[in-house]
């Protein structure tokens, strides 16, 4: 399904199809105290390094203009918001000025920032205005796999699975452990990430990359008198095999039980903050070179995932404003795709309760 070797300037094209007077940006995070440097983070320096090179050459080509690389501190977790300076050729700049000033945004980071790319967005609505592409984790070996593939073809997978997202209002899954979970998706809208981010993007002008995925957030309850429906058990697993059980009532977690050092690992992450308790996701991975890798932005493009926390920025109510603080806002995805330690089976359901099976046992069947 792949199409190797990886060639960066048509991935350039398919995806972005960069024109002339754009200005093309592309932002790394730096170690923090809280995030020290690791082996996969420092060799993304130099893949950035390549792909802002390949830009360039393109750039002198067609008459479009390629900034020097955007640094900056992780943020404090996953989608929390963008520190409000950073490192540009030397000077100390603003990130959200920054961001104002191109048509095109790349974020090669550690700790993803795809909340604070869409937040950009909204600020400069439309594609033509404003795109941008998130690709936490990103690693070299990433090119000949899950981004050398065909993206007609995960266009056309998408739109499948959107039209059964669209027209459904709850998903039940069944996991592989036995626990079932049942998610209400009333009063919402699906979004999808198809790989395609040139300036006639229709929708919210933004990718993750790897693409590849249909996702929705659960209804949060902002309707007046209107209680989620949201309920039921979900595993997640650790790397160290130990499962935690998550409860969850009217789209929060409620209780966590299970196997140490799983269970105390989540509940210390929810004794943060609340909010971080919140359903904000779920969403099927349909990219055909995705692997399991371990890495979550691959995982999860292989099939289903949900996830806990923040939910703005995917179309839903909860925002950094529902958090105790910036440093405790939160957004974790977890991936239960072929060959995770847990998989699912899924069914969608529509407002005359017909069921349409997409997964079973991780593997789709439509």
């Amino acid at each position: 399904m792949s199409a190797s070797p990886f060639d960066i300037r048509t991935f350039i094209d398919e995806v972005f199809a960069p024109q002339a007077g754009e200005r093309v940006l592309l932002l790394v995070d730096e170690p923090t105290a809280q995030h020290p440097l690791n082996a996969d983070w420092k060799a993304r320096y130099a893949l950035a390094g390549e792909w802002r090179g390949a830009f360039s050459e393109l750039g002198e080509e067609r008459g479009f203009e390629v900034l020097p690389i955007l640094r900056f501190p992780a943020a404090a977790a996953h989608h929390a918001p963008f520190p409000a300076f950073g490192t540009l050729d030397g000077r100390r700049v603003s990130i959200d000025d920054t961001l104002d000033e191109v048509s095109l945004a790349i974020g090669m980071n550690e700790v993803s920032m795809t909340s604070g790319l869409a937040m950009a967005s909204m600020r400069r609505p439309g594609a033509a205005n404003f795109r941008a592409a998130s690709a936490p984790l990103l690693r070299k070996d990433m090119e000949d796999a899950c981004l050398a593939i065909d993206y007609a073809a995960l266009r056309h997978r998408c739109e499948v699975l959107e039209a059964l997202v669209e027209g459904a209002v709850a998903a039940e899954v069944e996991f592989a452990t036995g626990d079932r979970c049942r998610f209400d998706l009333r009063h919402r809208r699906p979004g999808v990430d198809n790989g395609y981010l040139r300036r006639d993007k229709e929708g919210i002008p933004l990718i993750n990359l790897p693409s590849g995925e249909v996702w929705i957030t659960p209804y949060e309850g902002e309707v007046a008198g209107d209680v989620p429906r949201t309920e039921g058990v979900i595993p997640v697993a650790l790397d160290d095999g130990s499962v935690a059980s998550f409860r969850v009532e009217a789209n929060r977690v409620v209780a966590v039980e299970g196997e140490n050092p799983a269970r105390d690992h989540y509940r210390r992450i929810f004794d943060v903050d609340p909010m971080r308790r919140n359903v904000g996701e779920i969403a099927f991975g349909c990219n055909p070179g995705a692997r399991v890798s371990g890495l979550y932005i691959e995982d999860e493009k292989a099939g289903f995932h949900w996830g806990f926390g923040r939910s703005d920025f995917l179309g839903g109510t909860v925002g950094p404003a529902e958090f105790l603080n910036e440093s405790t806002v939160m957004h974790v995805d977890n991936p239960y795709a072929r060959d995770c330690p847990i998989t699912v089976s899924a069914d969608l359901i529509d407002a005359a309760g017909g069921r349409t099976a997409v997964l079973q046992s991780g593997n789709y069947v439509i």
